[in-house]
């Protein structure tokens, strides 16, 4: 195999998987794991962890583009986040936005504001208020209430109310006031 075709064959693997270790490589492509680093150092291709971060952080900012796009916070305190609606999120064979999108958007500005990667929503009390069309952007506004320290349970869990609420052209089209725990 030529250096051109192992360079090709190189960058093909990685980019179907980018978790791939440099001795992976090195026994697939039949070369030493030096000459893999050298390979990779010539193409301009991140070392494993690297790849591995960029991938994480990659997945990451899917998962929240999916919730919305935080645009303003202060973290627990408030946040900003804008949703823009499209046909993906409609329910068939109308223009109207299944309500799993709008309550999404505010339990992830929720989380959000609070700082929490995993909270237990201990209690939601939402409301919709009028439909959501599909191309319409969401906005949404949460607000940090208030949070209880919980001192006399083992795992010192936190307890923090926010209030969301999300507007289409300044109308209010859902409001919801979560009870988030979180360790």
């Amino acid at each position: 195999m030529t250096k051109h075709e192992r360079h090709c064959r190189l960058k093909a693997m990685i980019k179907e998987n980018p978790f791939l270790k440099d001795e992976e490589l090195s026994k697939q492509l039949g070369v030493s794991v030096s000459t893999i680093r050298i390979d990779r150092a010539e193409l301009g291709i991140a070392e494993y962890r690297e790849r591995v971060k960029t991938a994480a952080e990659d997945s990451k900012v899917q998962q929240i583009s999916h919730a919305g796009e935080v645009i303003d916070m202060e973290l627990f305190h408030s946040a900003i986040s804008v949703l823009e609606t499209d046909n993906s999120m409609l329910f068939p064979g109308t223009d109207i936005i299944k309500s799993q999108h709008i309550y999404a958007l505010a339990e992830e500005l929720a989380l959000n504001v609070i700082d929490a990667k995993a909270a237990l929503v201990k209690v939601a009390n939402v409301k919709y208020v009028s439909e959501v069309h599909e191309g319409e952007k969401l906005v949404a506004h949460s607000t940090v209430i208030r949070k209880k320290e919980n001192n006399t349970s083992k795992d010192n869990a936190a307890e923090y109310i926010v209030h969301v609420i999300i507007k289409v052209r300044m109308n209010e089209v859902f409001r919801g006031k979560f009870s988030l725990s979180i360790k």
